[in-house]
This record gives structure tokens, C-alpha cells and sequence, in this order.
């Protein structure tokens, strides 16, 4: 049976409220921990936004807990890309106060978002970034208590359909989808742990916490730290939750950004790792008590100067990769065994890359994760007929992957240890 079919019957509370627009510019979502030295992604951010000549950009630290210095930083990197420190603003929205700075309260800029004149420096903007911190302070001081728009959000809206870049890292990647992901742990999302909401600051939880994003990525919903926070559970339960909505959800990795264009909804990667696509369109599930047994996900993942045309869903790998398939370098008949005494220990990204669709010994490989609770899900990774993958090595000899449509299925178990005797 399809997935939409049966879960989550109140997915409609979250995509009840819509902003009703399509931007015509382009979007850089970096997922978190940015390198100042990334030149692959602040090159392209500052060419969308003019050039550094005449590229001006309104900085929005309002997801920050000390957000002058998040100012600061990004100040600093884009004049070091050649922006002109005058056409860099701080547009002064934040809901914490900044322990940097001792005759300035930052939270009293919580209402800002009604200010017009803010509003007019952004509208006179051509780009706008959103600092990491929170994402869930930024939808509170952008978006009203009724759901609509203040004039803030307005004017980033325009710069948007105006042809400009919108931008923004790791809480500022979150907030770029209509559904957007506040907090939470796969295990914790497996587990059917979802609320939507989590008290006004947010508290860390296993609980998957579901909310209102701002909309400007229409393509599906977006999660950051994707590898490094093993965040493949929570994505996948945060799309099938919204299934009607979308059917199509994307991780970015640490130092990387997914950038999208919004008139040809074409999708490219720059930077570190990579982004993987997530796709539901013919995933199914059942229940084992209050657990999704889920079955034929599609991942794929590309790298830096791969693109992913949305609406085909095609994939085209950077110049120089070479296909795996038939060609595979690796040979471990037993790959995914977990602990840190296996030699073969692995990460989502290792098990789909070395150990599945660049591994000849074999088409499936399953890892085991568990929460201490008896509560287990068996995670298995098949190559199909049509999976492909792609590989070239950098200059600096690391390795580079692009992999398509493999298939991943969830399988709740029940995990025992007994001492041998």
C-alpha cells in the first residue's frame, strides 16, 4: 500500500498555510559549517548576487544567540571574496541578546521585522543571507502570529522574484522549505516521536519536531548536517509525514551548499560532500505496532558540479566521473558490519558508495542501528537494474561520487543481547 495512503492523517496542520509565491531567483543552502575558505560556494553566492562589484547583501542574524558576531563572520568572509563593505547590512532582527556586545540588548530587535525602513534596505538588496543558530526564532520574528507575512519577509520575497540569491547555513538551510525541520533524531523520528511544537526555546530532543518554514525552496524539504548528524531517519519520516505535499526531500552536507535555479529548477552542488535526494514517489509501508516498516525509498546522492533537474528527476554527473557499474574498484563481501573494532565501520555515505554501488562482492548491504530499548531498525541498500554510480578522484586524491536511484528499505526489529555462556 502507498505510504500517503495511511500515515500521519494530520499532516494537513503543516501544510495548511501557504505563502503563495514562486521566486524567480536562486537559492544557496549550505548545510552548516561553512568554511570561510570554501571558494566553491561564496564564488557562486557573490556571482548571483552581481558580482562583487555591485552584489549588495542584507544579513539576517535572527536564528543566532549571539548575532552581531554572526554578522561579523559573514561581513568578513564576503569582503574577503571582494564585496564592498558598504554594500554589506545588518539587517538588526534577533531574539537573543549578544553577550558581545555590553550597551546593546539584541532581543529588543525581536519586532523588527515590522520595521519598514529594514524592510526597504532589504528590498534594495540583491542578495540575503540567514545565519545559522535556530531556525525556529527566525519563522517567530518573520512570520506573524496568524500566519502571514511581515513587511521583512515581504521584502525578502521581493528580492526573490526580482531575480536575486537568497541564501543561508545550517538554520538558515532549514528554513529555505515550506516544511520545515526544527529538531529531532532519526531514532527518535523512527520511532514515531513527532510533535509540532517544542516550547519557546526549542530544547534539544529525540523527538521530531515538525514546523512552518518560509517557503522558498519549492521543491520538497531540506535537512543540513546531513552526514555528520546522521539525519537520514528524520528526513525520511519528515517527507512521508508530508507525502501529499511533496514527495521528494534533500540532505546537505557539512561545507556544502545545494544551489537552485529557480527558472529552470535545475539543482547543483558546490562545496565539501554532497546533498542526498530522497525520493517517496513509490514507497510503501505497514505497521509492526507503532513502527513504519518502510519499503522501495529511492536515494541517490551527487557532489560538487553534479546537477539534478527537478522535474525529470535527472542526474548528471561532473565532468571526469567515470561509471562504477560493471566497473567497480572495491570487492567486501561483508561490508556494513558496525563498532568500532570492525575494519569495515560505515557511514551512510561510505555504505552507499565504497560498499554498495563501487563494491563487485555484492547488490545488497544492510547496517543495523538500534536504541538501546529492544527497539532496532534494519536499514538495507540494494542496487537495482537502473542504480548507476560515477566516480572520479580530486587533486587532492579524495574520493569523488555520484550515485543514483538504489534502493533503501526500513525494517523495525527487535534487537536482544545475550551473553555466550
Amino acid at each position: 500500500m502507498r505510504f500517503k495512503a495511511i500515515l500521519f492523517p494530520a499532516a494537513f496542520i503543516l501544510c495548511g498555510m501557504t505563502f503563495g509565491q514562486s521566486g524567480k531567483g536562486s537559492l544557496v543552502i549550505a548545510g552548516g559549517g561553512l568554511d570561510p575558505d570554501n571558494r566553491s560556494v561564496y564564488s557562486q553566492l557573490v556571482e548571483l548576487a552581481g558580482g562583487p562589484e555591485t552584489g549588495s547583501f542584507a544579513i539576517i542574524p535572527a536564528a543566532s544567540s549571539v548575532p552581531v558576531q554572526s554578522y561579523a563572520f559573514i561581513r568578513q568572509t564576503l569582503i574577503s571574496y571582494n564585496v564592498k563593505p558598504e554594500n554589506i547590512h545588518l539587517i538588526s532582527i534577533a531574539l537573543m541578546d549578544d553577550d558581545s556586545t555590553k550597551d546593546v540588548d539584541e532581543s529588543k530587535w525581536a519586532s523588527n521585522g515590522n520595521n519598514m525602513q529594514l524592510a526597504e534596505t532589504v528590498r534594495n538588496c540583491s542578495a540575503v543571507w540567514f545565519t545559522g543558530g535556530d531556525q525556529m526564532r527566525v519563522t517567530k520574528a518573520l512570520v506573524r502570529p496568524d500566519g502571514g507575512q511581515t513587511p521583512m519577509l515581504e521584502a525578502v520575497w521581493e528580492v526573490y522574484n526580482k531575480g536575486g540569491v537568497i541564501g543561508g547555513s545550517s538554520a538558515g538551510a532549514a528554513l529555505m522549505s515550506e516544511v520545515m525541520i526544527g529538531n529531532g533524531t532519526s531514532l527518535g523520528a523512527l520511532q514515531m516521536k513527532i510533535i509540532t511544537d517544542n516550547g519557546p526555546e526549542n530544547e534539544e530532543t529525540d523527538s521530531l519536531l515538525l514546523s512552518k518554514g518560509l517557503g522558498f525552496f519549492p521543491e520538497g524539504i531540506v535537512d543540513q548536517h546531513f552526514n555528520a548528524r546522521a539525519r537520514l531517519g528524520r528526513l525520511i519520516i519528515a517527507l512521508l509525514y508530508s507525502i501529499d505535499r511533496f514527495n521528494v526531500a534533500f540532505g546537505v552536507d557539512e561545507n556544502t551548499a545545494l544551489i537552485y535555479s529557480a527558472s529552470d529548477r535545475r539543482i547543483q552542488v558546490a562545496g565539501e560532500a554532497g546533498v542526498t535526494i530522497i525520493d517517496a514517489s513509490e514507497a510503501a509501508v505497514s505497521y509492526v505496532g507503532n513502527l513504519p516498516d518502510i519499503k522501495n525509498l529511492a536515494i541517490s546522492y551527487i557532489e560538487e558540479g553534479d546537477t539534478y533537474v527537478v522535474p525529470t528527476g535527472e542526474i548528471t554527473p561532473a565532468m571526469g566521473k567515470k561509471a562504477t557499474r560493471g566497473n567497480e574498484y572495491y570487492i567486501r563481501e561483508n561490508p556494513a558490519q558496525g563498532g568500532i573494532l570492525s575494519p569495515n565501520g560505515a557511514t551512510f555515505l561510505d555504505i552507499i558508495t565504497y560498499n554498495l554501488i563501487d563494491n563487485k562482492a555484492c547488490d545488497t548491504v544492510s547496517n543495523l542501528s538500534f536504541a538501546g530499548n529492544e527497539i532496532g531498525f534494519l536499514l538495507t541498500f540494494t542496487k537495482k537494474p537502473e542504480s548507476q554510480g560515477y566516480y572520479a578522484e580530486s587533486a587532492r586524491e579524495e574520493d569523488l561520487y555520484t550515485v543514483s536511484d538504489i534502493r533503501l528499505d526500513i525494517t523495525p526489529v527487535k534487537v536482544t543481547i545475550t551473553k555466550i555462556r
